[in-house]
């Protein structure tokens, strides 16, 4: 079977399956990337679950800078970040994150992780969504970039 994924534009992917084609967008790409590799995951007698493929997108956060991640905390909502960070449970995410952002911003989330009640799985998904793609559209146009032990500068 044939599998190829072409990028098309800036935020524009061809995916080809078989004689199937399909356009999507790069959230939609990584958010497939994920789910193939929890599939390979099924196939060993593993579990799989949409949310924390999304989840993991969410995770991306902590391969940025902390100017991106300060950069990227002013343009997106609040709320949204906060149910990130309350269906992640991930302590590394929550203090780069509450590192990150102003001494009053700061204050609120944590008074708000603790309180909170945790959101519905649609909610969290929607909220992961506008942060990730929020975070795709902020490198598109070269505002952050996401390191990893794999960037090297020549």
């Amino acid at each position: 079977m044939k599998l190829g994924i072409k990028k098309v534009h800036e935020n524009e992917w061809l995916i080809h399956i078989g004689y199937a084609s399909i356009k999507m967008d790069r959230f939609s790409v990584e958010l497939l990337n994920i789910t193939l590799e929890h599939l390979i995951a099924l196939e060993h007698g593993e579990t799989h679950s949409i949310l924390n493929s999304y989840i993991e997108l969410g995770r991306k956060i902590k391969e940025l800078t902390p100017a991106g991640v300060q950069l990227l905390v002013r343009s997106i909502d609040n709320q949204d970040l906060l149910k990130l960070m309350q269906v992640a449970n991930d302590a590394e995410l929550s203090e780069m994150v509450v590192g990150n952002v102003g001494s009053i911003l700061s204050k609120q989330l944590s008074a708000d992780l603790e309180k909170s009640i945790m959101p519905s799985e649609g909610d969290a998904k929607v909220a992961i969504k506008r942060i990730v793609e929020k975070m795709f559209d902020l490198e598109s146009q070269g505002k952050i970039e996401f390191m990893d032990e794999m960037t090297e500068y020549i």
